[in-house]
């Protein structure tokens, strides 16, 4: 608001609130007949209008600079805006007036950005299609040149294939006459097999039997070495006894040595029964120490038949790929001889079709020739389609920056 509006407004307002005031005096002395009442109503009445309107222009004040705010960041770009007409008193109109203009202004570029979105995504396509075409053209024109090229070589080389084709025939004579001897070499390879094949059988169950057996000494071990735990829990339960024989042997010869010359006979029987215990204890030990030294060795002869075990099934395992091996030999040379016959026909029909290849030879020269001459044609038209992708490439180059701009300055805007 300049200051000239300012100026007119302030006094529009004074005008208002001292009417209003000249009315409430009035309207108060009318309902009094003191004339004392008369003349300080009207001053009441302009003291309480001069209070409305300063309280009218503090409000309408406040109001102004609020929606001045409003205002600015409408200026910096946030058209996200929302003015209350309800916030902003006589303001109210033009606060409404602002939110519809900043839906229209929303709206348009919303509209703007799809439109640019949808035009960078056309452009993108637009360059990836032409992008491809010109590829495409551009090997087109390549494997024409290449084709002219080959086409050129192709009919005098054709020349030469015929002399080619001739040599080829007595070759195949060659072959066909070395046909016998290779299947006579194959029918022997084939009973070698059939010979290999029956003594991986025979060596096949000499290792399942072998196995077998392994099995069975695995067995016995396993209970040997239980047996030898068993023992040698009987040795410690010897021990115990003996050691409680030689307590009571001593406390008997205690007794016996306190009951003096009566005790004698007792103190010679407890000696003896000591000097068992002793004696027992001696061998309880050299069991033990045996049955130790063969629970050790049956450990380790498990151990071993372990060993042995395994070696056994990945003897079995070898011996059945080998097997398996003989038998895909055999399939092999089988095949083999199904192919040799298959090799001899088709030898005998490429030597009744040898005159028809070498007029097939003369007529691809010919042929060569005339795809030459169309490549050549084609490459030409080729090279001005590759001109026109070109340009239509640097069209949609300069599009999609023209769009890229665009997104850049409507994204300026906030709008949510």
């Amino acid at each position: 608001m300049d200051e000239k509006k300012k100026v007119d407004f302030n006094k529009l307002v004074l005008m208002g609130t001292t009417l209003v005031g000249l009315i409430v005096g009035l309207i108060v002395s009318l309902i009094t007949t003191n004339w004392i009442n008369l003349l300080l109503f009207p001053v009441f009445g302009f003291v309480v209008a001069l209070m409305v309107r300063v309280a009218f222009e503090v409000s309408v004040k406040k109001s102004a600079e609020k929606f001045s705010k409003e205002m600015q960041r409408i200026k910096d770009g946030d058209f996200s805006v929302f003015i209350n007409p309800k916030e902003y008193g006589i303001l109210g109109g033009v606060a409404s007036t602002v939110n519809s203009v900043l839906s229209e202004i929303r709206n348009l570029i919303d509209s703007f950005f799809k439109l640019s979105r949808l035009i960078k995504s056309a452009s993108f396509t637009v360059d990836e299609v032409s992008q491809g075409a010109f590829d495409a053209i551009n090997s087109i024109a390549k494997t024409a040149v290449d084709i002219s090229q080959g086409a050129t070589s192709q009919a005098e080389e054709a020349q030469n294939g015929v002399l080619s084709v001739e040599k080829l025939s007595v070759q195949i004579n060659n072959v066909y006459e070395s046909y016998g001897d290779i299947s006579k070499e194959t029918e022997k390879i084939g009973q070698v097999n059939v010979a290999g094949a029956k003594a991986v059988e025979i060596l096949r169950e000499k290792s399942e039997t072998n196995f077998s057996a392994a099995e069975k000494i695995f067995a016995v071990m396993e209970k040997l070495v239980n047996i030898a735990q068993q023992i040698s829990s009987f040795t410690s339960t010897i021990e115990n006894i003996t050691e409680q024989t030689n307590l009571l042997a001593l406390n008997a010869a205690i007794e016996a040595a306190r009951a003096g010359e009566a005790g004698l006979g007792f103190a010679v029987v407890a000696d003896e029964v000591r000097k068992l215990a002793d004696q027992s204890r001696a061998s309880n030990l050299e069991i033990t120490n045996l049955v130790e030294s063969i629970s050790n060795e049956s450990k380790m002869a498990v151990q071993v038949m372990e060993g042995l075990r395994k070696a056994s099934e990945e003897q079995i395992a070898s011996v059945e790929t080998t097997r398996q091996a003989f038998d895909d030999i055999n399939n092999a040379i089988n095949t083999i001889v199904d192919k040799f016959k298959m090799v001899n026909e088709s030898v005998a029909k490429m030597q009744e079709d040898n005159n028809e290849v070498i007029q097939s030879i003369e007529h691809i020269s010919s042929v060569s020739q005339e795809t030459a001459a169309a490549s050549q044609e084609m490459s030409a038209t080729t090279e001005s389609q590759i001109k026109a992708f070109a340009e239509l490439q640097e069209a949609s180059k300069s599009l999609n920056s023209l769009v890229t701009d665009l997104d850049n300055k409507i994204k300026k805007y906030k709008l949510n």
